[in-house]
């Protein structure tokens, strides 16, 4: 999957790696600043971590684009969310998405994802209450892969809206993360999230088309994959 990941880790590297995953993500006290920081100080490691962490969230996104678009694929154009080191642009690029853009808010992750050399365009951003120095209506989609669940939970509506906003009408936002996000009487902590999709899609801007369920997204829990069509 990544650099320096070893087929079969020993007990001591798996306790390291789980170890190291758990700090990075923190927990629902943890400030998503901190977390930012976190992947920072940790991005030379980052992809062997989520390797022996079984990590399957950007497969099964990139797979969600591709069944989305089954044709020009070279020509759709897509914004690569919380991008990381580039795992899932690399995925997309392996379906034959060629026009792929990078939104990371560590620079640090930045930085590992520009040594893949799959991206044309990198936005060291944030996502939050802040607008995103994009333009309208400029892409076919999002995709959406490995942002920590404890940021992404406390996401503000304004962050979605941002994206929405720079997707072309009819395009989509594609997100892969924990299945148990989503269900009502999922993950408490993630009330926020369910409650801004929703009223997301009440306003008119965009409706879901898509929550497909999948076993072994990290660490042996299902994930998800939700796609929403941008009105």
């Amino acid at each position: 999957m990544s650099r320096g990941i070893s087929g079969n880790p020993s007990q001591k590297e798996m306790e390291e790696a789980e170890n190291a995953f758990r700090l990075l993500i923190g927990d629902d006290s943890t400030e998503p600043d901190v977390i930012i920081d976190r992947f920072s100080q940790n991005s030379h490691c980052y992809e062997k971590v989520l390797g022996k962490m079984n990590f399957t969230g950007h497969v099964q996104c990139a797979q969600s684009a591709a069944d989305w678009f089954p044709k020009n694929r070279q020509d759709v154009y897509i914004l690569d969310a919380a991008a990381g080191t580039g795992l899932c642009g690399d995925k997309l690029g392996s379906h034959g998405f060629r026009k792929i853009d990078a939104l990371e808010p560590s620079e640090k992750m930045l930085e590992e994802a520009k040594k893949k050399g799959i991206y044309g365009r990198y936005f060291n951003v944030m996502l939050g209450e802040n607008n995103v120095d994009i333009e309208s209506d400029t892409y076919d989609a999002v995709t959406i892969s490995g942002l920590s669940i404890m940021v992404m939970k406390k996401l503000p509506r304004k962050a979605f809206e941002e994206l929405i906003r720079i997707v072309k009408p009819g395009g989509y936002i594609i997100n892969a993360t924990y299945h148990k996000i989503f269900p009502k009487d999922g993950d408490a902590e993630a009330a926020i999230f369910r409650n801004n999709m929703k009223a997301l899609e009440s306003q008119g801007k965009w409706t879901l088309v898509e929550l497909r369920h999948f076993t072994d997204y990290v660490c042996g829990e299902d994930g998800a994959v939700s796609v929403h069509k941008v009105l």
